[in-house]
């Protein structure tokens, strides 16, 4: 997809038609993993960093609608929650459906302030989201790595 303001702030004009189309392709793989190889959308987490981190969010939480299996987690890392005045989470969604979100808080591409609005937009939708901040610009921090992997283990392996 295109990027039309930069850095991205919460202000920041989207590319739907862009978006969407990363995000089908999220929905293709997850087709072709639970047709090729019988691993169902309830034990896949999705995720990624940056632009990654904001198509992740998009496939997650606007585009399971009702009927549709919602995922085991979403990780997203220095992203942005797009398309924010379309968003409906499903009930059944924001239930199975956690979320991790880390950002740098000297983020100067993809602006701090973006954690704290969709973060508060998804909590508002029911979704259960951790989120953490690190001392950091647009990248990885080791401590963000750690605490994702255990983010991701408990999605998909939850203790009863």
């Amino acid at each position: 997809f295109d990027l039309f303001d930069w850095p991205i702030g919460i202000t920041a004009k989207d590319d739907r038609d862009g978006k969407m189309a990363a995000a089908q392709q999220i929905e293709d793989t997850i087709e072709k993993l639970e047709s090729e190889m019988g691993i169902p959308p309830s034990r896949v987490v999705v995720g990624g960093f940056s632009q990654g981190g904001a198509v992740a969010l998009l496939a997650a939480y606007h585009r399971r609608v009702e009927g549709r299996v919602p995922f085991a987690g979403c990780v997203c890392l220095s992203g942005w929650l797009t398309l924010k005045d379309e968003l409906k989470v499903t009930p059944e969604v924001a239930k199975s459906t956690p979320l991790f979100w880390g950002h740098g808080t000297w983020d100067d591409k993809v602006l701090f302030e973006q954690q704290a609005h969709g973060v508060e937009k998804l909590r508002e939708s029911g979704v259960d989201v951790s989120d953490y901040n690190y001392p950091m610009g647009h990248q990885s921090h080791p401590e963000e790595m750690s605490m994702m992997a255990e983010f991701v283990e408990k999605a998909l392996f939850p203790k009863e």
